[in-house]
């Protein structure tokens, strides 16, 4: 059964940023386009190991590279996926904590605390030390695009929610909650539900 986040108990909500708040791939593609002449459409990266095409590099790598060489053009460049302003805030008017876990390198955290202030997004906590393993992390619902991730996180007796994007494999965390936007997402978590007495 869904959990429901529209009513009940307080929980800590970990979202995730790149994917999931942020879109971050197009400003990979981007970086492709500019730094190697290569022309590629997002939906065509379908894992992280996604060799690019005239380079010796997979997708990871280049991500990578754009992160430690133009963290500023990178990282603040990237425009919020939309409703993620929106959902973060429902999360918080209904009494929950949100907990921002990503494994971008801690020497990035400042750039990205200045992103979500930038873009308006709110959060209660921005975790500084997040392990390889999201499922170690204290919280009960983590929504992330990285079926990794996420799988991890359902191991360890989480709640979780899939950020479906072109590289997340469904099959690696079936019982995830899944979705390709945020008013989907929302929605299977109890946004706009109706209660029984309505």
């Amino acid at each position: 059964m869904t959990p429901r986040f529209d009513s009940g108990p307080t929980r800590t909500v970990l979202l995730d940023v790149d994917g999931t708040l942020c879109d971050n791939m197009s400003r990979v593609i981007d970086y492709l386009a500019s730094e190697y002449g290569v022309d590629l459409s997002p939906e065509l990266i379908t894992d992280w190991t996604f060799s690019v095409p005239d380079t010796e590099h997979h997708i990871g790598e280049i991500i990578q590279e754009v992160t430690a060489e133009r963290p500023e053009w990178f990282l603040l460049g990237t425009e919020p996926i939309d409703g993620a302003r929106d959902a973060a805030e429902w999360f918080i008017d209904h009494g929950h904590t949100v907990a921002i876990a990503t494994h971008r390198p801690p020497e990035t955290h400042a750039l990205t605390r200045q992103w979500l202030a930038e873009h308006d997004i709110p959060y209660d906590r921005f975790i500084e030390d997040v392990p390889e393993n999201k499922g170690h992390i204290q919280g009960d619902l983590l929504i992330d695009d990285y079926h990794v991730n996420v799988a991890n996180a359902i191991e360890a007796g989480k709640n979780a929610g899939l950020f479906v994007q072109p590289y997340s494999d469904r099959t690696a965390c079936s019982s995830a909650i899944c979705a390709a936007d945020w008013a989907t997402m929302l929605s299977k978590l109890g946004h706009n539900a109706r209660s029984a007495d309505d």
